[in-house]
């Protein structure tokens, strides 16, 4: 062998256990980010990132040791979707009550009071309104306008002399233009 292949050879024996060494004791960026430590009473509550898991890290004798919390709102999302599974079970239910009573309502029955009485009939056609009810509709629109009309004709009258107020100071008199010096 020569000099250099030697070298490279003894270098090589020396540089790779420490870069073994230093890539196993470093911690790797997933796990040093993974949990974060929150100092508490009596110790630290350590947050897995990953999980959602909290554990309560405590000095025990010379030991650091870390116990998981229960979580005590962990079966709350499955209560909360019970619940809700059987409200809309319950609303399905009322609407399909309420449809069912809109189709068999005979002809000429208004639609009761609700969200549903604006809804278009079940055929799908709208129905126009009879002669009457226009009749009725123009001739509350008419008396609506006579209102404003005349209200508006009531604005513009004069308005009468006001008899508390004070009287009006007299006419300036008519300014005559200047005359020649020395006469009346």
């Amino acid at each position: 062998m020569t000099l250099r292949a030697t070298r490279a050879t003894m270098l090589g024996l020396f540089i790779l256990p420490m870069l073994a060494a230093a890539s196993v004791a470093e911690p790797s960026s997933d796990t040093a980010e993974r949990f974060t430590m929150s100092p508490v009473e009596g110790g630290f509550l350590r947050l897995d990132k990953q999980t959602g898991a909290v554990a309560m890290c405590a000095k025990s004798g010379n030991e650091w040791a870390c116990k998981s919390v229960d979580d005590q709102t962990a079966n709350t999302p499955a209560d909360k979707l019970s619940r809700l599974e059987s409200e809309n079970h319950d609303l399905k239910a009322r609407v399909k009550e309420l449809e069912e009573m809109i189709e068999t309502r005979p002809p000429g029955v208004p639609a009761p009071p609700g969200p549903l009485a604006d809804a278009p009939p079940p055929d799908g056609k709208a129905q126009l309104p009879t002669d009457e009810e226009v009749d009725q509709a123009l001739d509350y629109i008419s008396r609506v306008y006579k209102k404003i009309r005349d209200h508006v004709r009531d604005l513009d009258k004069p308005l009468p002399p006001d008899d508390h107020a004070a009287p009006s100071p007299p006419p300036a008199p008519p300014s005559a233009s200047p005359g020649p010096k020395g006469s009346l």
